[in-house]
């Protein structure tokens, strides 16, 4: 009978804060990991055992090596094997044997050589660590570390040096990048907590070390570099939970190839695309995403200063076109403006000279600091403003002495950050007194803007999931009829529609329904009708819908009432890896693709977070327009969009997509009139 399988928390902790390490495959040759693990691990001050186990060495640079790990003098925590992938088997168990409760497996060869044989040995890898009753880290990763501890095992450049102890853990997907993370931090005088390289996550995943932080009080900052996750519905149950426990979560995610999506059969499927559903669940979860390395650790830095400011930003320049520079660059990057409120507009208007004033803020309009002095504050009271930038140059002393004395005026009175971009740098000194007044100087004005819409995210948002009957769909692509059917059974309001075996059976639905009407034929497996030919619009007659039925040569077709011309919608639900069912709306019909402007949510998403977010794209834009003269649609086509995703949370994962496109919106509200459900595992 195996063992019982060790808990992941606690074979974390025995992993970050253990009381002895090893190195199997210890080697005198300064170029092996084998000897660049041992080293680091003494090296760095930690005050536990270090051993080597090798059959040959009997101690390296003064570490002592033993033939096996149950001949060490004291019980050893954690191991990292320094040994080719073919031999790491073996040693897993002989770690369990030992005691060990994890194993850091750094060899390459497993599944990321995306050959059967790589994927056959992570797979063995695996069993044998669960037989045993020990967890892994990796494989093909380099290593862990606690600054606190402090331990280093690993063997990235990061891992030779003492990091300053800090708040911010770094969990990676790469492990090479440690030393320019850990870089970063140092330079903004940040510190570091836990690192660790997730490698292929055959055993402890991203998610793991993600929840171990929550719990770990040195940890202010959780930084997640991905590539991809795991479980969309974890990570965000683990970022609420960390909101709750007080701890900043930022997220670099890297990849996000739309190769997989194009050759999906629904438009959903290719519209989502990979980085706007991790987008949407980031934004749902209250999570801050970075776009670049540098804004990544900047964000982390910030955060683990200044914690969460959700609001928008002042800033004021000292020129006209550096104040225009920041509102480009701010447009370009996402991070909002705060528009000035009517007391604060007034305030800083009764002390201008010449020009207008604005967000941002010209500070050359009011003649000096004679006059300006109030005016940082004025504008960092603003209660719209949550962070201000200062796009800011050297300046001797009887320049720039009025401007710091009104700037720390102004921030110490508001108690909000106040950070300072000098593209042209200052001098030590001047850097120095800023700093000294706690505001920080930044030399890139867009990896600032970065890392301030990271302190700007919005917390997390209602992801209630409504209360809906469990459905199993057949594990194939759903007819049109059966596709709106499921989908009318949820609520949505679909055109009428009848389906027809014979063009009698066609006539009497026509007859019925009343001309014009619309005739499909109905094909298994066809995704898009009209492609084909398989869709003809506006029969007036019955002649005119006889001649379309021998034209279509089918003999099962759909017999549908025509709705008064409108705007085409698309309402649609695709499963995307990581993340899980994402609901998506945007303009349709034969233009979705083609124009690609679509809102995104992961699931399950607010009616109110639904208007708010169409509201800001093209197609709310279109439905809020005073020109736009069936009102009411916008909502129509919120509830519509609810109830598709009933629909989908029902199927669960026996849907893959759903596309509702066209969706009609006009005099008739919001009408599906075509519809595709995907289903399987």
């Amino acid at each position: 009978m195996p063992p019982h399988p060790i808990p992941t928390q606690e074979a974390l902790h025995a992993l970050f804060h253990p009381g002895a390490v090893a190195v199997i495959g210890a080697s005198d040759d300064t170029t092996k990991h084998g000897y660049i693990v041992l080293t680091n691990a003494r090296d760095v001050g930690f005050p536990g055992g270090v051993y080597g186990v090798s059959r040959r060495l009997t101690a390296v640079d003064g570490i002592p090596c033993f033939p096996d790990l149950t001949e060490a003098p004291e019980p050893i925590d954690a191991a990292f094997l320094a040994i080719p992938a073919e031999a790491a088997i073996q040693a897993v168990k002989d770690c369990a044997r030992a005691g060990l409760k994890a194993a850091i497996v750094g060899s390459a060869g497993y599944a990321e050589s995306l050959d059967a044989g790589g994927t056959e040995r992570q797979n063995e890898l695996l069993q044998a660590a669960r037989e045993a009753g020990i967890r892994i880290v990796g494989p093909n990763c380099n290593g862990i570390y606690n600054a606190h501890h402090p331990v280093s095992i690993g063997f990235n450049t990061a891992h030779a040096k003492r990091q300053t102890p800090g708040g911010i853990s770094i969990f990676s997907h790469s492990g090479a990048l440690f030393d320019a993370m850990a870089g970063r931090l140092s330079m903004l005088g940040a510190g570091l907590s836990l690192f660790a390289s997730c490698g292929n996550e055959a055993d402890l995943s991203v998610l793991d070390y993600m929840e171990y932080a929550i719990g770990h009080a040195p940890t202010r900052v959780i930084a997640l570099l991905i590539d991809s996750l795991p479980d969309g519905a974890r990570f965000a149950a683990l970022a609420h939970a960390a909101q709750a426990a007080g701890k900043q979560v930022v997220v670099l995610k890297i990849g996000g190839s739309q190769a997989g999506a194009a050759a999906a059969v629904a438009h959903s499927s290719r519209l989502a695309g990979d980085n706007a559903s991790y987008r949407a669940l980031f934004r749902a979860c209250g999570v801050a995403e970075a776009r670049t390395l540098e804004g990544f650790m900047t964000a982390a830095a910030l955060l683990d200063r200044y914690g969460r400011r959700p609001g928008m930003l002042g800033a004021l320049s000292t020129s006209g076109a550096g104040a225009s520079l920041i509102a480009d660059r701010a447009a370009a990057l996402g991070v909002p403006l705060a528009p000035l409120r009517p007391e604060t507009h007034a305030a800083i208007d009764a002390r201008k000279m010449f020009s207008r004033i604005g967000n941002p803020l010209d500070m050359g309009i009011f003649g000096g600091m004679r006059r300006a002095g109030e005016v940082p504050g004025f504008l960092m009271a603003d209660a719209d403003v949550a962070v201000t930038l200062g796009l800011l140059h050297s300046m001797n002393p009887w320049q720039g002495d009025p401007y710091r004395a009104a700037l720390a005026k102004a921030q110490q009175a508001s108690g909000k950050p106040f950070l300072i971009v000098s593209p042209g740098g200052m001098p030590d000194a001047e850097r120095a007194t800023y700093a000294a007044l706690d505001m920080p100087v930044f030399t890139g004005m867009d990896v600032l803007l970065e890392a301030i819409g990271a302190l700007l995210t919005p917390l997390a948002t209602d992801r209630t999931a409504p209360n809906v009957a469990h459905r199993t769909l057949p594990p194939r692509q759903l007819t049109e009829p059966e596709s709106l059917a499921l989908l009318r059974d949820y609520g949505v309001p679909t055109v009428e529609t009848v389906e027809c075996g014979s063009l009698d059976q066609a006539r009497a639905a026509a007859d019925r329904i009343g001309y014009p009407v619309v005739l499909k034929g109905v094909q298994d497996g066809v995704a898009h009708k009209s492609d084909l030919g398989l869709v003809h619009v506006g029969m007036a007659d019955q002649a005119g819908l006889d001649a379309a039925f021998a034209a279509m040569g089918c003999d099962r077709v759909i017999v549908q009432a025509m709705v008064p011309n409108g705007l085409e919608a698309i309402a649609g639900v695709t499963h995307a890896d990581g993340v899980g069912l994402v609901l998506l709306a945007g303009l349709g019909g034969i233009f979705a693709e083609a124009i690609g402007d679509v809102t995104t949510w992961p699931m399950p998403v607010s009616r109110d977070t639904i208007l708010e977010d169409l509201s800001q794209g093209t197609l709310g834009r279109i439905l809020t327009s005073p020109r736009w003269k069936h009102p009411g649609a916008l909502e129509q086509f919120a509830d519509l969009l609810l109830a598709v995703q009933d629909a989908a949370l029902a199927c669960g994962d026996s849907v893959r997509a759903i596309d509702v496109n066209p969706v009609i919106l006009g005099a008739s509200g919001a009408i599906a009139v075509d519809a595709l459900v995907v289903a399987g595992p």
